[in-house]
């Protein structure tokens, strides 16, 4: 088991403090299998805002390249645009027409087999959806799926490609690569763990329940709780924060998710992109592994 530790990134808009970022690294716990059971708590950053001249994505680069070097590094905000958004032709043919390797990969996805429904709900659009979109909206795990480009989404995803060309300028330590922003959803994350019954799912779908004004810090102590009932999350006797203590942030339980599925992609139990994904422009959304998540239970 890789024992290096893994961050993960609640980004925020620019001009707020409410970024944060979670590390966590495998526990010194061992199981059966000589594997690391879980995984504990390094170190929690939180309303990362300006200061002064220092401007917040220099406090980020900062934290990332001084705590490092990580096995993973991921945010909870899309790092690709749609193929019309990103396209820099002068001129253009149309969608059926068009040239570009992810917009046929988005047709080709709409017309398999089993796929009708999309086009009966909603036509393939490449200036609002992302490959990744039109992927789950073709399968049948599209129940309960938001769109993860949006227009809330649209500024975070120039800061986050922003922080990732600042970090290319950065050459590494001993010989480690440059720091590699990888992207995860965490509220589709958060509904595979109730779908198998990992975490309380209640009366609202979960992806809901954790933002919910009025319950939501205690379904986020719940989750956090079950989480490390099943050993997915490990404590740390001197550690001066408490896992618990971290579901009263709706930014920082981002933050602990995300590090959470940047610690699992980096011992190799997250879902690998499809055939073609990659090539296609890329997105992919690193979520746990279900073959995981079962025998977790």
């Amino acid at each position: 088991m890789i024992k290096t530790p893994c961050a993960g990134i609640h980004l925020s808009g620019p001009n707020a403090n409410k970024t944060a970022v979670v590390v966590l690294r495998p526990s010194r716990r061992l199981g059966t299998n000589k594997e690391a059971v879980g995984f504990e708590l390094v170190r929690v950053y939180e309303k990362i805002g300006s200061f002064g001249n220092l401007f917040s994505d220099d406090r980020l680069f900062g934290i990332l390249t001084r705590e490092g070097p990580f096995g993973s590094v991921f945010v909870d905000c899309p790092l690709t645009v749609p193929p019309c958004v990103d396209c820099t032709r002068p001129s253009c043919p149309g969608v059926v027409h068009c040239d570009d390797v992810g917009v046929a990969w988005m047709l080709s996805v709409a017309e398999r087999s089993g796929a009708s429904r999309l086009r009966k709900r909603r036509k393939v659009n490449p200036q609002g959806q992302r490959l990744w979109d039109v992927l789950q909206s073709a399968s049948d795990s599209s129940r309960n799926h938001d769109p993860t480009y949006n227009s809330n989404n649209a500024p975070l995803v120039i800061r986050a490609r922003t922080l990732q060309r600042r970090l290319n300028s950065f050459p590494g330590q001993a010989g480690v690569e440059s720091v590699k922003l990888m992207e995860t959803n965490v509220p589709m994350a958060i509904n595979l763990l109730a779908r198998h019954g990992l975490v309380p799912s209640g009366s609202l779908i979960p992806s809901v329940a954790y933002r919910n004004f009025e319950a939501g810090a205690n379904f986020r102590l719940a989750m956090v709780k079950a989480m490390l009932g099943s050993g997915m999350l490990m404590e740390v006797v001197d550690s001066e924060v408490d896992l618990a203590s971290l579901h009263q942030s709706v930014e920082v339980f981002h933050a602990l998710i995300t590090a959470w599925v940047a610690c699992l992609h980096n011992s190799g139990k997250t879902s690998l992109p499809v055939v073609g994904f990659v090539e296609a422009g890329g997105g992919w959304v690193h979520l746990p592994e279900s073959g995981f998540l079962t025998n977790s239970r």
